[in-house]
């Protein structure tokens, strides 16, 4: 039998995977490994609280590595689906600033904290074959933050204050780190704190 992880090679999956079985045992993975951490949680631990068997875990993941990672691989295939198409637009640099801030980065940061939150706690987990994968997607994400900082500064609605790839390491780290404090049920949404943050940049970068 095919394992699930190739049918999902190249596919870029929304907020939640509608798949009932694997969504279970994510949910039961980023639960144990917030609960007791990645080492302390076994797989059978997982199949245990998702209600599910071994073998649907084996068909879904090929080890609790690939557990891990496809908790990644969730939340940052679906923001880069996102900014890929944001990097479509004919709208000025400073108009796909604020959707990059908005859309792309805070909301689904509501949407992924727990997986984010585990994730980043455990990535010393992954093995160099699985670290390789992670980084790739993350350098093709600040490569198309970096275009449009560029952009920005080629049609000078943007000043230069320097390097394009340190400023997109700014704009990326402002917001990818709220998954440390970011309540999902605070006082402030996730989009409202990312309108605050977009004004806070483009008051800096925008040419007067």
């Amino acid at each position: 039998m095919a394992k699930a992880r190739g049918k999902r090679a190249g596919t870029t999956p929304r907020v939640r995977d509608p798949d009932a079985t694997r969504a279970a045992l994510l949910n039961s993975a980023v639960k144990l490994f917030a609960k007791q951490g990645y080492d302390a949680t076994s797989v059978q631990q997982v199949v245990d609280d998702a209600e599910r068997t071994k073998g649907a875990f084996y068909y879904y993941f090929d080890s609790k590595e690939d557990l891990l990672q496809q908790l990644h691989d969730n939340s940052v295939d679906y923001q880069l689906e996102l900014v890929r198409e944001v990097l479509t637009r004919d709208d000025p640099a400073d108009v796909l600033l604020r959707e990059l801030v908005v859309t792309v980065l805070m909301e689904p940061m509501a949407a992924y904290k727990s997986e984010i939150s585990v994730f980043t706690n455990e990535l010393r987990r992954l093995t160099d074959e699985g670290f390789e994968d992670v980084l790739a997607k993350r350098d093709e994400f600040e490569s198309c933050v970096v275009e449009i900082i560029e952009r920005g500064i080629r049609t000078s609605v943007f000043k230069d204050l320097g390097p394009p790839r340190l400023l997109a390491f700014g704009v990326i780290g402002m917001c990818s780190w709220s998954h440390t404090w970011l309540k999902p049920d605070g006082a402030m949404t996730a989009r409202e704190i990312g309108e605050m943050f977009a004004d806070f940049l483009l008051s800096g970068l925008k040419v007067d």
